[in-house]
């Protein structure tokens, strides 16, 4: 009983909190937004996980007279795009990007953690076992307490913190700054905020109304990454992207972004992942100039607001043809 309430109150929670400009970020919200800002005859709409969502810049494209939607939605992976792609098909921009880290088509297939039946049907095909995995998480994130667990657990941790003395003083500085510091600072902030949190670090995270995601701060550690050689790719991930690919007929072009990885130390075979992903053209952006620079990086996956604005600008140039 007492998980119906919840589920209940958290209906309407998501309903208020998922508007034109207001988002959640999960997929079911994200959608909603998408849908609520003008979504046709966009040039392109970039799908991805956090690093779409914190790396894409809309204002910087449309600086370059590109029309973009921002899908990045944080905490998925590729395994959960089929349902995103399908509500953009209906829409027939002009480019659907689609940005992934290159380690992912030689990792094993994972089960989609928020499935809906487009990304079941993909299972069906290819693993059976998985296929059920999917279909028990689908039936489970009916409750929207049990969806919505782990940003709950996220912001009760952040209130139990508000009351810890050892925060107190860090967190006063924090909130005394962000308006100096981010608000007031256009080459940090190129959107409308909504939402600005605080890190324990005094880093900051910021959702704008546009659907961008914007991160302040440096990443305090370099990770000194191990020589990796990749040889075979992994058949049912492959086979599952190229399911996307083929389900996007009809769009002018589908682009497969290989994502930029700081302190890149992979080695594969380029000519064999284009060879696998016919249907789309593949860009490989691992060892991007950013993948060096620690300096605009937040963390070691995410790039900070500089690291996005030099990021989406050449994203920008060459995908307008330049």
């Amino acid at each position: 009983m007492c998980i119906v309430v919840i589920d209940v109150a958290l209906y309407f929670a998501k309903n208020i909190k998922s508007t034109k400009t207001t988002f959640i970020n999960n997929k079911s919200s994200k959608l909603t937004h998408f849908k609520l800002n003008n979504p046709e005859n966009k040039d392109i709409v970039f799908i991805g996980s956090s690093t779409t969502f914190y790396h894409i810049s809309t204002n910087i494209f449309k600086n370059n007279d590109i029309d973009i939607y921002n899908f990045g939605v944080s905490g998925l992976q590729f395994e959960d795009y089929p349902a995103l792609l399908s509500e953009v098909k209906k829409y027939q921009p002009r480019k659907v990007v689609i940005s992934l880290p290159v380690t992912k088509l030689y990792e094993e297939l994972n089960v989609a953690k928020q499935p809906y039946i487009q990304e079941i049907r993909q299972y069906y095909n290819i693993d059976k076992m998985k296929f059920i995995n999917s279909l028990y998480n689908w039936v489970v994130n009916k409750h929207l307490f049990l969806e919505y667990s782990e940003a709950i657990l996220f912001r009760l941790k952040s209130l139990y913190a508000k009351f810890n003395p050892l925060n107190n003083a860090t967190s006063a500085i924090n909130a005394a700054t962000v308006d100096d510091k981010i608000l007031s600072h256009q080459p940090l902030v190129d959107c409308k905020p909504f939402d600005i949190k605080n890190t324990k670090t005094g880093k900051q995270t910021i959702k704008c109304t546009n659907g961008d995601g914007i991160l302040v701060g440096k990443v305090s550690n370099q990770r000194v990454r191990a020589l990796n050689k990749f040889d075979y790719l992994n058949r049912d991930s492959i086979l599952y992207i190229s399911k996307m690919i083929n389900n996007l007929k009809g769009i002018e072009d589908v682009i497969i972004i290989l994502e930029p990885i700081l302190n890149n130390k992979y080695q594969y075979n380029l000519n064999t992942i284009k060879k696998e992903l016919d249907g789309s053209t593949v860009i490989d952006l691992t060892n991007h100039s950013v993948s060096t620079n620690k300096k605009i990086w937040w963390n070691i996956n995410h790039l900070n607001y500089e690291g996005r604005r030099q990021y989406s600008q050449y994203l920008a140039s060459i995908l307008s043809g330049n």
